[in-house]
């Protein structure tokens, strides 16, 4: 019988190469392929692996992580976007249009990302003069993100100009801020970027984090506070000065 735990470590570049590559096949790219690479490897762990112990060896363990990581992308993109429908009038003119629908619609590409991502599907016939046409043929759709939980169309509108303006300075720093972070944590080794994972984006305490990692407590308090100072040094060296740095040293047990 396989060992999760071990089977997790010896396929964690595996597991990240396979959901990398569902991000791009689906044209999630930037800090959302970060977050959801983290959340694949995270849910794979969660309940002692109760994910991998599923495993009966009735396929190739590539083939099995391929399908539930498949699985839980589709999952994340309802939890963070919404379930998607597609129109009519898309469904009317066939697969080409639901799926240049959902992809400029549902996954917010331009025109011409969404004719590249259609380009790598084989089966598809594509042609960028029938797909411009198809697309002046759909009807116009908001974009399907979420945003804090909620719909973007329910986002109350700011009270002036300069609210609006000053909005958008917060949202330029708070993206800037993660990107920053998803970089520091990319440069971690595996185990200390899970910890760190474990701690801030999932909010475990440091004792489930030991009984998840299969580590010592006492010992992680020290590692903890070692990764910390050296997440701060590296989000300095990016320009995240210490007022967005502050979550690290809010850091309880």
């Amino acid at each position: 019988m396989i060992d999760p735990r071990q089977w997790y470590v010896d396929q964690l570049d595996v597991i990240n190469r396979i959901a990398s590559s569902i991000c791009r096949r689906n044209g999630v790219q930037g800090a959302d392929a970060e977050d959801f690479v983290s959340d694949v490897r995270l849910k794979l762990l969660q309940d002692d692996y109760a994910v991998l112990r599923k495993y009966r060896g009735a396929s190739s363990q590539t083939t099995f992580l391929t399908v539930v990581i498949s699985n839980l992308f589709r999952d994340h993109r309802i939890k963070h976007w919404g379930k998607w429908r597609p129109s009519a009038e898309a469904k009317r003119q066939g697969e080409v249009a639901v799926r240049l629908e959902a992809a400029m619609y549902r996954d917010d590409l331009s025109f011409e990302q969404a004719c590249q991502f259609l380009a790598q599907d084989t089966r598809l016939k594509v042609d960028r003069a029938e797909l411009r046409r198809l697309l002046a043929s759909l009807p116009h759709r908001a974009p399907k993100r979420l945003e804090n939980g909620a719909a973007i169309d329910d986002v109350p509108s700011s009270d002036s100009a300069d609210a609006g303006v000053l909005d958008g300075e917060r949202e330029g720093r708070l993206q800037a801020a993660k990107a920053a972070v998803g970089r520091a944590v990319a440069r971690l080794a595996h185990e200390d970027a899970l910890i760190v994972r474990l701690r801030f984006f999932e909010g475990l305490s440091i004792a489930d984090i030991a009984r998840h990692v299969r580590i010592p407590q006492k010992p992680l308090y020290v590692r903890m506070n070692r990764l910390l100072e050296t997440l701060q040094r590296d989000l300095v060296s990016q320009g995240i000065g210490p007022d967005d740095c502050d979550w690290l040293n809010a850091a309880g047990p």
